[in-house]
């Protein structure tokens, strides 16, 4: 007997991104990625420089944590792949 198989109806969506007023955008120039075995973490810092010392040298220098998130390895993979195609580091 055969089966009559349906074709989804295309629906066509808008998709809207916007950032409320209490969100947080920072600059990260420092960045760190492991591994747990299960997940890749990514942490993202922000470098704080301290006074210049005697010389004129900044010999101190603050490195505070602003976002660690959290993916599962094919999340990852995924965006490594996003990231390649994007900086033309990859096949497109």
């Amino acid at each position: 007997m055969a089966q009559e198989v349906k074709t989804p109806q295309e629906v066509e969506i808008e998709r809207v991104f916007e950032q409320p007023p209490d969100a947080v955008s920072f600059y990260c120039d420092m960045g760190q990625v492991f591994s747990t075995g299960n997940e890749i973490v990514l942490q993202f810092y922000e470098v704080i420089p301290g006074p210049p010392g005697p010389g004129g040298n900044i010999t101190k220098v603050r490195t505070r944590l602003r976002a660690t998130v959290t993916f599962s390895k094919l999340h990852a993979r995924n965006i490594g792949n996003l990231l390649l195609q994007r900086t033309e580091g990859g096949t497109k």
